[in-house]
């Protein structure tokens, strides 16, 4: 009785392991098959990637296409974290995607987004030894820190600098500047009066030059209408004496050509020629006279070339 109950045993045992093994391996077949459906990347991360563990999700613009299988410390770079992300084969990953570390909300879990990948770039190649890898860029807390860090730094910078222009020298001399400020002030208003007066003279001065001017127009014309009379002076008086003179010019030239007719004849007749030589002479010495008047007029009474003439004085009992 007790061999048919070990048998019954041993074949339960048998049958149920038989079950398991094919299970097994039809599991085995299909996480193979799910396998197929993956690719792998690697990203390198300079940051802390607190709050991020094994199997959180990778997302594509904001699209679950995958988890994170693996995280550890960069073997060849200590200041770097090695990420291995499991992403299915149809997402399309670009040379030009980026890979950011991102958080839910205030929870402090953090994820994978992949960003970037424009539409003509060529797909990340992964090939059957390596494993491509996406470039990462700095998270939004990254940034955060980095721009407030170096805000500080302006600010610190900033005061001390503000420190050393209200040291206790400085305030000194700022104070000193404005005590010499108001006492310049104040010797300003004491010379108002001086200033007012320096103006009035100056507005005298410009009228002073504008009746200078005018008078120097005056004067222009008057040397203009001056001008005027010694032309006509000289149109006048000079004109006539020099029309007598070609005149006389003229006559004394006919003159010699008889005289010199009668001698080519050789009748030696001057008889006639020297009633005209008298008429002649009168004439120059008509011409003479009338020239010596008008120098000595002009020798008496020069201004009378300029301006108006003056009339001759009277003599002793006229």
């Amino acid at each position: 009785m007790e061999s048919r109950v070990n048998y019954m045993a041993i074949g339960v045992f048998i049958v149920l392991f038989s079950v398991a093994l094919v299970a097994f391996a039809f599991w085995l077949g299909k996480y193979n098959q799910d396998e197929r459906q993956y690719r792998r990347y690697n990203v390198f991360i300079t940051e802390s990637v607190s709050g991020l563990a094994p199997e959180a999700a990778v997302k594509f613009h904001g699209v679950d296409v995958g988890k994170v299988e693996s995280i550890r410390i960069n073997p060849r770079n200590s200041e770097e974290v090695e990420l291995v992300l499991k992403i299915k084969k149809e997402t399309p990953i670009k040379t030009d995607s980026n890979a950011i570390l991102k958080f839910y909300g205030i929870t402090g879990l953090a994820f994978i987004e992949i960003a970037g990948g424009s539409k003509g770039a060529p797909l990340l190649a992964n090939g059957d030894d390596t494993v491509p890898t996406i470039p990462s860029s700095p998270s939004l807390i990254q940034r955060l820190d980095e721009s407030l860090s170096d805000v500080a730094s302006k600010l610190s910078m900033t005061l001390d600098r503000a420190d050393r222009l209200f040291s206790d020298k400085n305030v000194d001399n700022v104070a000193r500047s404005l005590e010499n400020l108001r006492s310049l002030t104040t010797q300003i208003d004491g010379y108002q009066g001086e200033i007012k007066a320096l103006l009035a003279q100056s507005i005298a001065l410009e009228h002073n030059a504008s009746e200078s001017l005018g008078a120097m127009k005056e004067a222009a014309g008057s040397v203009k209408t001056a001008s005027g009379n010694f032309n006509t002076l000289v149109q006048t008086k000079m004109a006539t004496t020099l029309e007598s003179l070609e005149a006389t010019s003229k006559e004394s030239h006919t003159l010699i050509k008889k005289l010199e007719a009668s001698v080519d004849r050789g009748d030696y007749n001057i008889a006639p020629a020297s009633s005209e030589l008298t008429s002649l002479l009168e004439q120059s010495r008509s011409l003479t006279s009338e020239m010596e008047m008008t120098l000595r007029s002009l020798r008496e009474s020069p201004s009378d070339l300029l301006f108006k003439k003056t009339p001759p004085k009277p003599g002793p009992g006229e």
